[in-house]
């Protein structure tokens, strides 16, 4: 018995982690556009915890790339889709 409960930690503790990625709503958005090199999931993603501003906007948690010199590896940039939403990339970059 104690083996089995044992098995059955090790299978929950190893798989667990899988199914939590991905959007917190429970949809998945697939993309209709192929992603460029810069924008798949990275470790080096930042996850910002939600916040709520001055004005009292709540702004919801999120991830973002980290910070660099570019902004052509952003989310948001024209010609990147975000990997997490799926939402595909609508400002120029300026720098």
């Amino acid at each position: 018995m104690k083996r089995m409960l044992v098995v059955t930690l090790l299978f929950l503790l190893t798989t667990l982690p899988l199914f939590g990625r991905g959007s917190h709503s429970g949809s998945s958005k697939a993309s209709k556009t192929s992603t460029t090199a810069c924008c798949s999931k990275s470790a080096s993603d930042v996850r910002v915890h939600g916040y709520t501003k001055k004005n009292g906007t709540v702004v919801k948690p999120y991830t973002r790339t980290h910070e660099n010199s570019t902004q052509r590896d952003n989310f948001s940039t024209k010609g990147n889709v975000n990997p997490y939403t799926g939402k595909v990339g609508t400002k120029e970059p300026t720098r």
